[in-house]
């Protein structure tokens, strides 16, 4: 059984969110804070982070990289707050999705499922050792580093496999909604925008290399 923590601090969210996560076969553990969600942490050992942006006594920013020190579990990033900075700096981050608020916890459920599938699939790639290569670019694959002409440029796991994918698919027309299935395992959310975000934020690390073209977000596909 796969075990989810949330932190929130909305009492009504957090026993919403808990009892249909419970309820959906998932070990679950809750808390308001993040002094006790420390704790918990370590004990209870979660598969995944359902994390609220606006908790108070300690920020969001520094949460997430204390679970990055010790940790790769999965972060979902819940937000009441649209601002597409947010977004970006919270992938930044290496926080595997943002979930703006409000949301049903059906949308969450499928975002957790979709997050864990992705998060399994991306362990099985671990155990490759192989590197790729395409113009100045060399893809790490077993330790997901990109380096351009030598120089290591930082991205987040799910920028690197989006970059993976499109390189392997250098000479096809990559529709939208496969990558969305592919990488980000969205079945039943193809027109999220979380997409657009890791999209823009790898145009502007690889852009001397390579050219991702868009037509009317349906498709995309590189070239030089």
């Amino acid at each position: 059984m796969k075990k989810i923590l949330i932190i929130e601090d909305d009492v009504w969210i957090l026993n919403s969110l808990g009892s249909y996560i419970s309820g959906s076969g998932f070990g679950l553990s809750t808390c308001e804070d993040w002094s006790e969600a420390l704790n918990i942490f370590h004990s209870f050992k979660p598969d995944l982070v359902v994390l609220d942006i606006n908790l108070p006594g300690k920020n969001w920013i520094e949460i997430c990289k204390e679970i990055r020190q010790i940790s790769d579990t999965p972060i979902i990033i819940l937000s009441a707050r649209g601002d597409e900075e947010d977004k970006i700096l919270a992938l930044e981050l290496w926080a595997d999705d943002y979930v703006s608020k409000p949301f049903s916890p059906r949308e969450l459920l499928a975002r957790i499922n979709s997050v864990l599938k992705r998060f399994s699939n991306n362990k099985e790639a671990d155990k490759s050792d192989n590197f790729l290569h395409f113009n100045n670019i060399e893809l790490d694959l077993k330790n997901y580093l990109l380096k351009i002409n030598g120089t290591e440029i930082k991205t987040t796991k799910t920028e690197f496999l989006l970059l993976k994918y499109i390189i392997e698919k250098k000479d096809e027309v990559i529709l939208r909604e496969n990558l969305m299935k592919d990488i980000m395992w969205y079945d039943n959310y193809i027109y999220d925008r979380t997409i657009d975000t890791h999209i823009k934020n790898l145009r502007k690390k690889v852009w001397n290399e390579i050219e991702i073209k868009t037509l009317r977000w349906i498709w995309y596909k590189i070239s030089k």
